[in-house]
C-alpha cells in the first residue's frame, strides 16, 4: 500500500482560507494512499517566449486563491486550506523543437506524488521551441479538477496575448453551495455489493500514454449523429471504448465493465470558471452481448448519468462522502472502502468542449490532452477527453494498457456513423 506518513499541521504563517469540502478531503486523504494528482497538455503554436509562458503562469496564480493554497488540519484536526504563500507555481522549462516528447513527461509526472507539505499544490513542464510550445500541467485533485485546469489555461492564454485577469475570491466547497437548497433529506439508497479490487501496483514501471484525435469533420459527424440517435458525445465514446475493450480483451468479455463517467456540476451548482472541485464520478456497469449495437449501448449509458446533475442525486452524492469522513477513518480504513466502492474497470473523463478559443493573438491552440489519472485501482483503463477547435482528443493512461484500445474505438465510432 502506497502511503504518506506526512500529517502537516496548520502553516505558523499561513491565512486559514476555509475548511475542505468532503469530495476535496476524500483527494486529499485518498491521494495518501494511492495518488490522485492528474495532468492536463497544452499545445499551441506561434511565438511565444519563456517569459511569457512564466508570466502568464503567475498571474494565474494570482487569479485563482486555491493556486496558492496548501492543505494542513487546523489545530482541531480539521483539513483546510491555507494561503499565504509566495512560492511560484514550478515550472521546468526543455527547450526542444517539435515533436515534443510530452506523454514521456506526463508518465513521469503520474509517477511524482505531491508532498503533503508542498504549496502551492500544482506545477508545470513546458516544452519550447520559438514557435511551438507544449504545456503539462499538474494539480493535485484537491484544488482542481480537469475543467479548473482548463479555465487555468485558458487564462494563461489570455495574459500572454495581452489581456488582464481579475483576482477571484475564494471559491466555495461544492458541498457549501448545495447546503444551501431547500431540500428535504434523501435516504441513500443501498449499494450493489460488488467485488473488491486491488489497489494499483506502481512499483513495477511507469504507465503507458497514447493519445488519437478525432479529426474536425469526423468530430462534427459525431456529434450530429448523437443527436440523431438520442444520445450523448460522452455516451457514444464510453461505449465504443467499452466495445472495443471487449473485443480485444478476453478480461473485459469475462465480466460487466464498471466505467467512472465524472460529472461537471458546474451548471447546476453555478460555479463559473473558479479553480475549484466541482464534480462527482458515479458508476455504471456494463455488459453489453455480441447483439447490442453502439447506440444502445449509448442511450443506456445517457440514461444512467441524467439525473446525476440532479440536485437530489448531488445532495445524496454529498451526504455519502461526509458520512465517510464523519467516520474519521484512517488511511487503512479508507482505502478498504476505495477498493470496494471504487472499483472499475475504466474512466472516461470527459470535458466536452474545453473553454478555450481557437487563437488569442498570434497564438492558435492545437490541442489539449487529458485528463490524464488514476482511480488507484489494478488494471484500470484511464481515457481522458477533451474538444478544442471541433476536434475530439482521446487520451488513454494505464500501467496495464489493453493494446490498440483508442485505435479500435474509432473505428467502431465510423462504422457507426453513417
Amino acid at each position: 500500500m502506497e502511503q504518506q506518513v506526512e500529517q502537516p499541521v496548520a502553516p505558523r504563517s499561513g491565512i486559514a482560507l476555509r475548511p475542505l469540502g468532503a469530495v476535496e478531503q476524500y483527494f486529499w486523504l485518498s491521494d495518501q494512499n494511492s495518488p490522485k494528482h492528474f495532468c492536463m497538455t497544452l499545445q499551441v503554436s506561434g511565438e511565444t517566449t519563456i517569459e511569457s509562458w512564466s508570466n502568464a503562469l503567475e498571474a494565474t496564480r494570482l487569479r485563482h486563491p486555491l493556486l496558492r493554497a496548501t492543505i494542513a488540519r487546523s489545530e482541531f484536526g480539521v483539513p483546510s486550506f491555507y494561503g499565504g504563500s509566495d512560492r511560484p507555481i514550478p515550472l521546468e522549462v526543455i527547450r526542444s523543437e517539435p515533436p515534443h516528447a510530452w506523454k514521456a513527461v506526463v508518465s513521469d509526472e503520474l509517477m511524482r506524488p505531491f508532498k503533503q507539505t508542498d504549496a502551492p499544490l500544482v506545477r508545470a513542464v513546458l516544452f519550447h521551441s520559438p514557435r511551438y510550445a507544449t504545456l503539462v500541467f499538474t494539480a493535485h485533485h484537491a484544488v482542481a479538477d480537469g475543467v479548473s485546469i482548463a479555465f487555468v489555461l485558458r487564462d494563461m492564454l489570455e495574459v500572454m496575448s495581452g489581456g488582464h485577469r481579475e483576482h477571484l475570491g475564494l471559491a466555495f466547497a461544492q458541498e457549501t453551495i448545495a447546503s444551501n437548497w431547500d431540500m428535504n433529506p434523501i435516504a441513500a439508497a443501498q449499494s450493489a455489493v460488488v467485488s473488491p479490487a486491488r489497489m494499483l501496483d506502481r512499483s513495477k514501471g511507469a504507465p503507458v500514454i497514447s493519445s488519437l484525435q478525432l479529426s474536425q469533420e469526423f468530430s462534427a459527424q459525431l456529434r450530429v449523429a448523437v443527436r440523431r440517435h438520442a444520445t450523448t458525445v460522452h455516451g457514444a465514446l464510453l461505449s465504443a471504448i467499452i466495445l472495443a475493450g471487449r473485443r480485444l480483451s478476453k478480461a473485459w468479455c469475462d465480466t460487466a465493465i464498471r466505467a467512472v463517467s465524472p460529472v461537471n456540476l458546474r451548471p447546476t451548482l453555478g460555479i463559473a470558471d473558479d479553480c475549484v472541485v466541482s464534480i462527482v464520478f458515479p458508476i455504471g456497469g456494463y455488459a453489453p452481448d455480441i447483439a447490442t449495437g453502439l447506440w444502445d449501448l449509448a442511450r443506456d449509458v445517457r440514461q444512467d448519468l441524467m439525473p446525476m446533475k440532479t440536485r437530489e442525486a448531488i445532495v445524496k452524492s454529498f451526504d455519502a462522502f461526509q458520512r465517510i469522513f464523519d467516520a474519521s477513518p484512517s488511511l487503512e480504513e479508507l482505502a478498504a472502502i476505495e477498493l470496494q466502492a471504487c472499483a472499475c474497470e475504466m474512466m472516461l473523463s470527459n470535458l466536452g468542449e474545453a473553454p478555450l478559443s481557437d487563437a488569442y493573438g498570434p497564438v492558435r491552440v492545437e490541442a489539449l490532452w487529458g485528463p490524464s489519472v488514476f482511480v488507484g485501482i489494478e488494471g484500470e483503463q484511464m481515457i481522458g477527453a477533451a474538444t478544442v477547435a471541433g476536434r475530439i482528443h482521446l487520451l488513454h493512461t494505464s500501467f496495464t494498457p489493453i493494446p490498440g484500445l483508442l485505435e479500435t474505438a474509432e473505428k467502431l465510432l465510423r462504422e457507426a456513423v453513417v
